[in-house]
């Protein structure tokens, strides 16, 4: 059960990649399956060690994401941060079902300032379907919903789509701001033994890679995050959040490692 996936999640919302970074061909993109041992491809392998110093290790036997990693539960889960701005600071990661959904499918993910609100479509996906940045103003919506975890996926699956943004004030949510497409290639590249401060995980690797425009911001980013079937998210190293992604142009990048749970 995946009990907190952490949202800076596109999040908003784990990228092993610096502003510019081509990871072309370092992503495999033929079949692995359930149990293929996948070596880092060299790449990420750099890039973690830049984000996620000594946090991705050895390749281990890779997993088919099960549907009860698409499940949530409430709770809070600390993460530290390990590059980036704020080094050796902590975070808290809370999520929350909605006080007013009734069929059990509707959550809040919230770090701070910002909030992303999920659907769980049970057994099958876990996806962002919209997110607030008090920080910014802003309001993003997508549609379809971004997937942050699909059943059934192994080691060398991709899936692609095209997701319509909009953007709107956050103190009128009717005001519409900014609007685009984003191109998405969701990929599961293999499974690593990944160390954190809250243990050792067996974690797969999951990649992000987005390209499109969105109001006046041409957007190409890649995000990656390590997702065990225990623990949930595990390691992480992207964006602040999305809405930095998107539409203020904001190149950093920060790594996080799971605390406590």
């Amino acid at each position: 059960m995946l009990t907190l996936f952490t949202l800076d999640l596109r999040g908003a919302a784990a990228v092993l990649a610096i502003a510019g970074l081509s990871l072309a061909g370092a992503i495999p993109t033929h079949a692995q399956g359930t149990g293929a041992v996948v070596p880092l491809p060299q790449k990420l392998a750099a890039a973690s060690q830049q984000y996620l110093p000594g946090v991705v290790g050895a390749p281990v036997p890779a997993f088919t994401i099960g549907s009860d990693m698409a499940r949530l539960t409430a709770g809070t889960r600390t993460y530290k941060v390990v590059s980036g701005g704020g080094v050796g600071q902590t975070e808290q990661h809370v999520i929350a079902p909605l006080p007013r959904d009734t069929s059990g499918t509707r959550w809040r993910y919230t770090i701070g300032p910002r909030t992303v609100f999920l659907s769980e479509a049970t057994g099958e996906s876990l996806s962002i379907v919209t997110e607030e940045d008090s920080d910014q103003g802003v309001l993003t919506r997508y549609t379809p919903p971004e997937p942050l975890l699909i059943a059934g996926m192994n080691a060398g699956d991709s899936r692609k789509m095209t997701i319509n943004v909009k953007v709107y004030d956050l103190d009128d949510p009717d005001s519409l701001e900014h609007k685009g497409k984003v191109d998405l290639t969701f990929s599961y590249v293999g499974a690593y033994k990944v160390t954190v401060p809250a243990g050792t995980f067996d974690a797969a690797l999951l990649v992000w890679q987005y390209k499109g425009k969105v109001g006046p911001a041409n957007i190409e980013d890649i995000q990656v995050r390590l997702v065990s079937q225990d623990a949930g998210m595990v390691a992480m190293a992207g964006k602040r959040d999305i809405a930095a992604m998107l539409i203020y142009n904001d190149h950093s990048k920060v790594g996080k490692v799971l605390e406590s749970k």
